[in-house]
């Protein structure tokens, strides 16, 4: 069942949710920061090995082209506070996602959609994301509740673009709303000494839920 509301108010959005990014390493001013040959934008962002096992690799079931944007990696972080009173009862938000694939689909409907969201407000088949070196091409599919870039909604079947940094909100501000992040491969490989040093001794707390 598909749940439409008609209050959209935006989270507070300026602190990192601390499920992916801990206080002790989310600030690193004005710097941006290495990890296995990657640049971690926005430049403010810093991302360790056990934070990028949170998001799940999404590649479209029909595609497994990765050829655009290959030098880049996308993600997706939940940044909503996780209420749910709007529909009723408890829904476990959202966890990340990594765009694998030039082009994936946003939805509730496994059948439909590549990226599942579990939330009643997003729509069966909610949106389009499709991948650049510089930004992603996002468009809404005639969702019930919208796509928002930041605070735009977004017109049916127009693409428009999300930066690093942008929010992107798929109809539901409190569950389905995610802050983009891109990773830029260096030109110059780097010595990835840290590549693996706290693999065994680091909890798995990957919090993603999307069955």
């Amino acid at each position: 069942m598909e749940m439409s509301t008609h209050s959209l108010s935006y989270a507070k959005t300026n602190s990192l949710s601390p499920g992916f990014f801990p206080a002790k390493s989310s600030v690193a001013a004005q710097f941006s920061v290495n990890f296995l040959g990657y640049n971690c934008l926005p430049r403010n962002l810093k991302c360790s090995g056990r934070q990028l096992r949170n998001f799940g690799a999404i590649r479209a079931s029909d595609s497994g082209s990765t050829s655009a944007g290959a030098s880049v990696r996308w993600l997706l972080e939940p940044i909503g506070d996780g209420d749910s009173r709007h529909i009723g009862y408890k829904i476990a938000r959202p966890g990340g996602f990594e765009i694998a694939s030039n082009v994936v689909t946003v939805g509730r409907v496994p059948e439909k959609a590549d990226i599942v969201i579990s939330v009643p407000t997003v729509s069966g088949l909610h949106a389009r994301i499709q991948k650049t070196d510089e930004n992603l091409l996002i468009t809404d599919l005639d969702s019930t509740n919208g796509t928002f870039i930041d605070e735009k909604r977004l017109q049916p079947g127009v693409v428009s673009a999300a930066s690093p940094g942008n929010l992107v909100t798929f109809g539901d501000t409190n569950l389905a709303i995610f802050r983009v992040y891109k990773l830029e491969q260096e030109e110059f490989a780097s010595q990835p000494e840290e590549s693996g040093a706290k693999s065994e001794d680091e909890p798995n707390d990957n919090l993603e839920s999307t069955s």
